[in-house]
């Protein structure tokens, strides 16, 4: 998952969510770009809601549409029951051959029969440490943030 120019991230709403909520949403600084589809973007941003006005000022997040025609290609191509914004961001990353951020595990499974590489927050956080954006202290913090603050489920 190296920060080459050419990788393309495509991310579902809890990542962005769930790093909003512990205030690090600038971890996703570790990625050049951040596609995320129309559908995620109705998602996040909802006036109150954590991650509202940060992914609306993230320069490095950019909206695309996503046809019908792509997501049923996705719908056809896998079983799970998917929310819109997931089998949107499914369709739109299989369609760049993209890398997946989800914290979805239902989300993460049909990923992973499409054969599309995934990540998750904590992924992102660990990624960050070992590009030397966080020290090891701000990834423990970060951790025990996600652990405690926001809504993301996480066993233990």
């Amino acid at each position: 998952m190296g920060n080459a120019t050419g990788l393309k991230v495509v991310s579902n709403s809890g990542p962005l969510i769930h790093l909003a909520q512990i205030g690090m949403i600038d971890l996703l600084d570790v990625f050049q770009v951040i596609y995320i589809p129309q559908k995620v973007y109705e998602e996040v941003c909802i006036a109150g809601m954590p991650g509202y006005f940060e992914i609306k000022e993230k320069e490095n997040i950019k909206v695309l549409q996503v046809s019908d025609a792509d997501v049923n290609i996705i719908k056809n191509k896998i079983n799970e029951k998917l929310h819109d914004g997931e089998m949107h961001a499914l369709a739109l990353c299989n369609k760049l051959a993209g890398v997946f951020l989800t914290d979805d595990l239902d989300a993460r499974c049909a990923a992973e029969k499409l054969n599309i590489e995934v990540h998750g927050s904590i992924g992102i956080i660990v990624r960050a440490y070992h590009e030397n954006l966080i020290n090891i202290e701000q990834s423990e913090k970060a951790l025990n943030d996600l652990y405690a603050i926001s809504n993301l489920f996480i066993t233990t």
